[in-house]
């Protein structure tokens, strides 16, 4: 059966705000609930719609929604394009027409891990406003995610969530439910351009919890049965290690004849040098890359797909290089961000070594691949200690008939707030004369992009711009490019006027 009317709460960063869509014979206007010091009171009061859970609602948890919501959210993050077009194959939303987005459609968003902490969180979330209501209250309270996350121990860098209701008075499908509630949703996202303001589509989170309930309700009078659906998404401080790391293994790429490099070869080679290290060209990250480097570094995928890796299909366009490079640390409670920082590298650099040594040949450096990706996980061994686990995949494309150029780099604001260089979410590769965009990429948490063109850059030596865009498509700075420069590191700046 339809459903009557939907209700959508939204809740990201702290900010709140309801929306109740048009039923078929209904329309409500919207409200926004405002954050204060201590927490968000969710008031359920729009226009003179007043929403309340029914103090006698039962309400009990509905797996199937659950499963098909994640495999929606899936499967978006995946092939992002293809899904949209299919639910609305004559809809244009704003943020379809993103060079980021077609950015992103073209590598895809990794995919969810379900995590227990999040998972946690969004049960426990939901169980309060249940109870809130159960003893007859008209608006609800609850504390600001950071803190909720922080009670479960989850550290969190980036973070989202969302709280959405279906309503209806005769039986719904779980399953069908799930669809109206994620098509609802999504088109809510699709209409904005900031990225860090959406859940499904949010590159920045890796990790998820969800929980649904269904109960009855009380809306303008009238008793109907509800689904709720909250779930609760992030990203933990291993993975701004990931960026961190993946973006300095760029620049090393770069320059490896100095620094630490040289010397562990000569320790491991015993042949003093000097060496000749020349430049790698920069390696393109990927999502599916990314996927397999965490299935390789969190083993075999559970049946509900906790753990999602691509399959055979989805890495058809990559042949990547076996063994991946798979290092490990270990942790003690001494160890500031700097000396951890420091020893993975070390790790990094002495495994690289040793496969010129054992392998007669480089990987980290090897200038065969075109992409790769960096994950890092955490370890207990048996007597006790924790490590620091990651894995470096790197791919070349398995198809050369279609030539593609590549650039990655860094953006710095200098003298400037960090809020600023936050607010910066892409950038874009644009020809100087005809203005016309050859690739888009995300600027991620560290500061770190890369990107590839269809087709090469060069021949022709036409002069290339980088342009940085911020959430709004504004326009931030422009910085030429060097002519010739494909496969180089490019370092952006950006300071005060």
């Amino acid at each position: 059966m339809n459903p009557n009317q939907n209700a959508c709460f939204w809740i990201h960063e702290g900010k709140t705000m309801i929306h109740l869509h048009h039923s078929l014979t209904h329309s409500y206007p919207k409200g926004a609930i405002r954050p204060t010091k201590r927490c968000l009171f969710v008031l359920l009061l729009v226009a003179f719609v007043l929403w309340f859970f029914s103090p006698s609602a039962h309400a009990g948890s509905v797996p199937e929604l659950e499963t098909r919501f994640l495999e929606l959210t899936q499967a978006l993050r995946s092939q992002p394009a293809q899904l949209v077009a299919s639910l609305f194959p004559e809809t244009s939303f704003p943020l379809q027409s993103s060079p980021l987005f077609q950015s992103l459609s073209g590598r895809g968003v990794p995919r969810f891990v379900v995590n227990e902490a999040l998972t946690r969180t969004a049960e426990d979330t939901l169980q309060a406003l249940v109870a809130q209501a159960e003893a007859g209250a008209v608006s609800f309270e609850i504390a600001p995610l950071s803190d909720r996350l922080a009670e479960h121990g989850y550290a969190a860098v980036e973070k989202g969530e969302i709280i959405t209701a279906l309503t209806f008075r005769n039986f719904v499908q779980p399953e069908v439910a799930a669809e109206a509630l994620f098509r609802d949703v999504l088109a809510k996202e699709l209409s904005t351009l900031d990225l860090r303001q959406t859940v499904l589509l949010n590159p920045h989170v890796r990790e998820v919890g969800l929980s649904c309930r269904a109960a009855n309700v009380t809306l303008n009078g009238v008793t109907q049965n509800a689904y709720i659906l909250l779930m609760v998404s992030g990203a933990n401080v291993l993975h701004s290690l990931e960026l961190h790391f993946f973006k300095e293994l760029n620049r090393w790429r770069q320059n490896p004849a100095t620094g630490l490099f040289p010397v562990l070869l000569s320790a491991y080679t015993g042949n003093p040098g000097p060496w000749d290290l020349g430049p790698a060209p920069v390696l393109v990250w990927d999502s599916k890359l990314y996927e397999e480097a965490r299935g390789l570094g969190m083993g075999t995928p559970s049946p509900d797909g906790t753990v999602p890796q691509p399959t055979d299909a989805e890495l058809s366009g990559w042949a990547p290089m076996y063994p991946a490079l798979h290092v490990s640390v270990p942790l003690d409670v001494s160890m500031g961000l700097d000396h951890l920082t420091a020893a993975l590298w070390q790790a990094i650099l002495t495994e690289e070594a040793q496969r010129w040594v054992n392998q007669a040949g480089p990987y980290a450096l090897s200038s065969w691949p075109f992409g790769g990706a960096l994950h890092l996980s955490l370890r207990p061994a048996q007597d006790g200690t924790l490590f620091l686990d990651a894995v470096l995949l790197a791919a070349a494309r398995s198809d050369a008939s279609n030539p593609e150029s590549r650039i990655a780099g860094s953006v710095s604001i200098l003298g400037l707030p960090e809020d600023v260089l936050r607010n910066i979410q892409e950038v874009r590769l644009v020809s100087g004369a005809s203005q016309q965009v050859r690739a888009a990429a995300l600027v991620d948490a560290s500061g770190g992009f890369s990107l590839s063109t269809q087709g090469l850059l060069y021949p022709p030596f036409t002069p290339y711009e980088l342009v940085l865009v911020d959430v709004a498509g504004r326009e931030v700075l422009r910085q030429p490019l060097p002519l010739g420069l494909d496969g180089a590191y490019v370092e952006v700046v950006s300071g005060p006027n």
